[in-house]
């Protein structure tokens, strides 16, 4: 096994230090000190945030036409959506112009022919939305390692009922170490049915690291 590298860096305004890495042919995307994104090729996907992520969202979907990513990061939601799903139209909103040079430099952003990409705050694109519902709205927005704090309030969590088919799924990642049951006592109070999937990062034992996905409708 090869010693990792990294083969691009930055610093972003909105980020902080983002890092590109390369191992064994694979690339991660590092901002913050997280890993955020990685290629398709890596070895170990299938175990990952990313797939188990797409996997359990593609579950509680039927014939989904369209899709809002707000935190497209290095694409690799977007990509196994897509991959998934190839008929739906995806909207991605990424506020730092870095992340998405990155990801369009080493992730193939650009690839994803179903995929309009909006430069801007996800927090505005929510709630200025006009038209019909998404039938999935996924939350996966982080700057550096921090998830926005306004993306946790009421009115944003009311919007995002709003925006979404009634039919739809609303999915939202957070990382370890918030107040979990603050969280879903917020959530239980906006949406009918609240589901939580721990997703324990590769390694991790008991309940130590990982990402939480909150499902709901």
């Amino acid at each position: 096994m090869k010693v990792p590298k990294v083969i691009y860096s930055a610093d972003s305004i909105h980020s902080g230090k983002i890092n590109v890495w390369q191992q064994n042919g694979s690339l991660v995307l590092e901002v913050g000190g997280y890993p955020q994104s990685v290629s398709l090729d890596t070895p170990d996907l299938h175990k990952r945030y990313w797939s188990r992520a797409t996997e359990e969202v593609s579950q509680r979907l039927t014939k989904p036409k369209t899709a809002l990513i707000v935190g497209v990061g290095g694409a690799t939601i977007p990509h196994l959506l897509a991959r998934r799903f190839p008929e739906m139209l995806l909207v991605g909103v990424e506020i730092d112009p870095e992340v998405l040079q990155i990801a369009r430099q080493f992730f193939d952003l650009d690839r994803i022919a179903r995929l309009a990409v909006l430069e801007g705050d996800g927090h505005r694109v929510v709630f200025s939305h006009q038209g019909p519902g998404f039938d999935l709205t996924f939350i996966d927005a982080y700057l550096g390692g921090n998830f926005p704090l306004h993306f946790a309030e009421d009115d944003f969590l009311h919007r995002l009922r709003e925006i979404t088919s009634p039919e739809g799924v609303i999915a939202i990642n957070r990382a370890s170490g918030f107040a979990k049951r603050e969280f879903n006592d917020l959530l239980g109070k906006v949406f009918a049915s609240v589901e939580v999937v721990r997703i324990p990062l590769p390694g991790f034992l008991g309940n130590m690291g990982g990402n939480f996905l909150y499902l709901c409708r």
